[in-house]
């Protein structure tokens, strides 16, 4: 009878154990990490009168607004939604979780200026016999997923003791501008490094694409006609503004060659063979830190055109595959404002309503 009773006993406890375990199992889901968030607008611009509307995203694009503090100007608000009648500037940041966003500043004006879409540009310092560098060109790959507004360049460079079909040799400038040694690394808007790993802060990127918008565009007009090219940048003022330059870049897109990959993406092959280089950097218009553009020009309500004419460079594998980069730097050297072009188009001015 014992025997019995102890095995009656241990028979129930297992089944306990089995139950509660089968209910943790469906209670509880395994989440993957997240890494950081951002906050994202309606418009980065408003007027007085008119309702910001703000989300919250993780790294990954999951929308948790429901489940985040919003904050505007230090306060939290109820909801996801903000009016003022004030003319200036609103500070805003949202926690999630134990994660804060970075702060954006959303400009309320009362209509009378004029603003431009705003656009972030990511330079991308690369190699294809870089095994890490397929970790920041996923990144970009993420970020190009998630927004229209970023514009990416690929800097492909060739240290001592490697080589790479596309280096760009007249980038040793920007390195020393940099100041950064070492392979991969991108730099936002030319001078705040992406933060590593770059693939988990995707949102540091498209922080840069929200906030006030910028008080000049650009707009691009292109024209190829055998190996010659016609290129017009035009560029509109809504302020007044010293001591800028332009920078205007040749890419190619859709370039074929194997990538060397230590990473784990792309399932890890190594080398990649039929590896897309796109965004490659092929040559400059300008200075690569850009040309001086006189302040008599970038006064409110003016309009400038800086025009180019020049002959393909030999190494263009496919003309059809080239696009235009053009932006706009102030005495610091972080870009006000990007645009970029495919060939045989004209642009006009992204002005917001």
């Amino acid at each position: 009878m014992m025997k019995n009773k102890r095995f009656v006993t241990f028979a129930s406890l297992l089944f306990i154990c089995v139950a509660f375990f089968s209910a943790c199992e469906e209670k509880y889901d395994i989440q993957e990490g997240i890494t950081g968030i951002y906050l994202v607008t309606n418009e980065n611009s408003r007027i007085v009168g008119q309702t910001l509307e703000l989300n919250v995203n993780t790294d990954a694009g999951e929308n948790v607004t429901e489940q985040s503090t919003i904050f505007v100007n230090g306060e939290p608000i109820d909801g996801n939604t903000y009016n003022t009648d004030e003319v200036g500037i609103v500070s805003v940041r949202a926690e999630y979780l134990n994660l804060s966003s970075e702060v954006l500043e959303v400009e309320y004006s009362d209509g009378s200026e004029i603003n431009f879409r705003k656009r972030a540009l990511v330079e991308d310092y690369t190699g294809t016999w870089c095994g890490w560098c397929p970790r920041v060109a996923r990144a970009i790959e993420l970020v190009d997923e998630q927004s229209d507004d970023v514009v990416f360049v690929a800097i492909h460079r060739s240290p001592s003791g490697t080589q790479d079909p596309y280096v760009f040799e007249d980038a040793d400038a920007l390195e020393s501008l940099i100041n950064t040694p070492g392979y991969p690394k991108g730099f936002i808007n030319r001078m705040t490094q992406w933060d590593f790993p770059e693939p988990d802060n995707v949102g540091q990127v498209l922080s840069f694409t929200q906030g006030a918008n910028p008080k000049l565009g650009l707009a691009i007009s292109s024209e190829i006609s055998g190996n010659q090219v016609d290129l017009d940048v035009d560029i509109q003022f809504s302020q007044d503004f010293q001591g800028l330059k332009l920078v205007v870049y040749l890419l190619e897109n859709d370039l074929v060659y194997p990538q060397v990959n230590y990473t784990a993406y792309y399932n890890g092959v190594n080398p990649v063979e039929d590896y897309v280089h796109d965004h490659t950097l092929r040559a400059t218009m300008t200075d690569v830190l850009g040309d001086p553009i006189s302040g008599e020009e970038t006064l409110t309500g003016s309009i400038t055109t800086e025009s180019f004419n020049f002959d393909l460079p030999s190494e263009i594998e496919n003309a059809q595959n080239l696009e235009f980069v053009a932006f706009i730097i102030d005495e610091n050297d972080e870009v006000v404002n990007v645009r970029k072009s495919e060939i045989n188009t004209s642009q006009t001015f992204e002005i917001l309503e």
